[in-house]
């Protein structure tokens, strides 16, 4: 049976990968705050949904206004490997039976 790359497949893997990196964001930033002794604004239950949604923005402001902390580089680190599995999905060799 063919593994085919199909249109469905390349969304679906762009869809999960922005959820995914959304989510590392918001978990780094939840460590980030709570090393420093902050409280969280929101719960959870709601911050991290938003995040997971927002985080672009959150990441050109702090990109604009020099705010480079470890949410920064882990959320750029995350990018860049959801980025690497992506060139790997796509240019994998499949099997032709």
């Amino acid at each position: 049976m063919k593994k085919k790359l199909t249109f469905g497949k390349v969304i679906w893997f762009i869809i999960i990968a922005y959820l995914l990196i959304g989510l590392v964001f918001s978990l780094t930033g939840i460590a980030q705050r709570a090393i420093a002794g902050k409280g969280e604004t929101f719960s959870p239950l709601v911050g991290i949904p938003l995040d997971m949604i927002g985080w672009p923005l959150n990441m050109k402001a702090a990109y604009l206004n020099g705010i480079y902390e470890i949410q920064f580089f882990s959320t750029l680190a995350a990018m860049l490997i959801a980025t690497i599995l992506f060139f790997i999905m796509l240019f994998r060799k499949r099997n032709k039976e």
